[in-house]
């Protein structure tokens, strides 16, 4: 058994005594979300909710170890620097019936291409071929030997023709998973059902409602209430909480994400200076982070890959905290200890911190650091909004951090986070990092199959990002969900994005 199963063991559900609190729909699973489900946007959140209600099919899958396993292809190959080939599976149908075919593949890659503004960026597609009926080439810009595992992300599903009108717009999704789409009522709930022509093994629930509940204390209530059967991204102090309530399960399972402080380096920032980054790196304490701020539940972030996780090598720098390495990096930038305060110039070291409360862990990791900071002697200004609203702030420079949360690990492979957001020609962090070198490295990471020289690549860019310090990690995720009793087989995916209801059962339901 590998790292991840180890610490899967050790997290393991909590399971409480039989209570009476029950969904009364024998056949339908009802789930709480965080996040309202919109099945009829392509860019909401990137797919990710087909790719969690299983709608739509991936070429290639995850297991739960994070490895590579068949989706709608049944094998892959490099033929080439560039080049890859998929086999498909004989015998998939979409929803309405039409058949999955390597033209399908080709039609609907072109579309997502078309639609989706990050699609050709993750992707770098320069082309897709159809050889055979049940075989397809991608040919990518740039070598990418990564292709295989972004093609689990959540967004490459494969739509069929019946997505789109005539004029090739987005209408509804329309794939081959186990579900297809019934019915969205905004701001309330998205319903799927079983679909019979699936072509893996059929699922036993019938139906699922996905009930959108975005307050997270409503959502814990409403599983308590027995108005759900799970509630999803649970708070952590409810998670404690939920343990000793009769009837309910805790599921517990560290996954590939991250909570990290996105510093602004400009000059115009004070954090444009390295010596100031690194400072508060080694001011913030990760470990009592986690124990107060969220209750334990979530694992220390000394360094930016989960050690959940072995994509990267386990000989990266990682930060400690060093209050008096943090004096002396800020008396080197020119700051002096005033009183209980860093000043310089007469000015005292202010920063702008923004985040957004929509995800349950973000404030409490959001104030935490803050008092952690100003009990150091940085003043800190917290500024929170809705995530589109901080995001505004964020593209146009107007901060000097902001609080985020990330899935780096969530295809397993590390390009998928390092590229997009410290490559200085995508900058999706918006904060003006560049390292020439850097970029260098990631563009010879992409084209490394797994061995020696992809590991050593990896680890001088994640050693150049740790030197320079463009962001503090701060926690590793846990993701915590419950649910009650009647829930079987249930299993939270590391990727974070994958129910996998297909494999969950309902008990019956004892007559009252």
């Amino acid at each position: 058994m590998g790292r991840l199963g180890s610490v899967f063991l050790v997290c393991l559900a909590l399971v409480g005594p039989v209570g009476p609190a029950r969904a009364t729909d024998a056949d339908t699973l009802t789930v709480a979300t965080m996040w309202e489900a919109l099945p009829l946007s392509m860019t909401a959140r990137r797919s990710r909710f087909f790719n969690e209600s299983e709608i739509l099919d991936t070429l290639v899958k995850l297991d739960f170890e994070m490895n590579l396993i068949p989706g709608l292809a049944t094998k892959w190959e490099q033929t080439g620097p560039t080049d890859w080939v998929f086999s498909l599976r004989e015998g998939v149908r979409f929803h309405d019936g039409s058949r999955l075919d390597a033209q399908a593949v080709k039609a609907s890659f072109e579309r997502l291409l078309a639609l989706l503004p990050f699609a050709p960026a993750q992707l770098d597609i320069a082309g897709i071929d159809v050889l055979a009926p049940l075989s397809v080439r991608i040919r990518t810009n740039e070598p990418f030997a990564g292709l295989p595992n972004q093609l689990t992300d959540a967004f490459t599903g494969v739509y069929g023709q019946a997505s789109f009108d005539a004029t090739g717009a987005f209408v509804q999704p329309v794939g081959t998973g186990p579900y297809r789409f019934v019915s969205y009522d905004k701001q309330d709930r998205t319903v799927v059902e079983r679909f019979d022509g699936y072509w893996g093994p059929p699922p036993t629930i019938r139906r699922v409602v996905f009930r959108s509940i975005p307050d997270h204390n409503t959502r814990t209530l409403a599983l308590e209430a027995g108005e759900v059967d799970m509630a999803v991204n649970i708070l952590p102090s409810d998670a404690v909480r939920l343990t000793s309530v009769p009837g309910i399960e805790v599921h517990r399972q560290p996954t590939a994400g991250l909570y990290y402080a996105v510093f602004n380096t400009r000059d115009d920032s004070p954090l444009g200076d390295v010596r100031v980054r690194r400072a508060l790196n080694v001011i913030i304490d990760r470990a009592d982070l986690v124990q107060y701020g969220l209750d334990g539940v979530g694992l220390p972030a000394w360094q930016f890959f989960s050690p959940v996780f072995d994509w990267v090598p386990e000989t990266l720098p990682r930060y400690a905290v060093d209050l008096t390495e943090a004096a002396r990096l800020l008396t080197d930038a020119g700051y002096t200890r005033s009183s209980s305060n860093w000043t310089k110039d007469g000015q005292p070291l202010t920063l702008r911190l923004l985040s957004y409360a929509s995800r349950t862990e973000m404030q409490p990791i959001t104030e935490a650091v803050s008092a952690m900071l100003r009990a150091a002697g940085i003043q800190v200004d917290i500024d929170l909004h809705t995530w589109g609203g901080m995001l505004t702030r964020v593209k146009q420079g107007d901060f000097d951090a902001y609080v985020v949360f990330w899935t780096p690990e969530m295809t397993g492979h590390p390009d998928l986070h390092l590229t997009p957001h410290f490559h200085s020609a995508q900058n999706l962090l918006y904060n003006g990092y560049v390292n020439g070198m850097l970029d260098d490295l990631l563009v010879k990471g992409r084209g490394l199959p797994l061995g020696t020289e992809r590991q050593e690549t990896y680890r001088r860019a994640l050693t150049l990002i740790h030197e320079d310090a463009p962001i503090a990690p701060l926690v590793h995720k846990v993701a915590v969900s419950a649910s009650s009793d009647r829930v079987e087989g249930y299993r939270i995916h590391p990727s974070g994005f994958f129910y996998n209801f297909k494999e969950v059962r309902l008990a019956a339901v004892p007559a009252d």
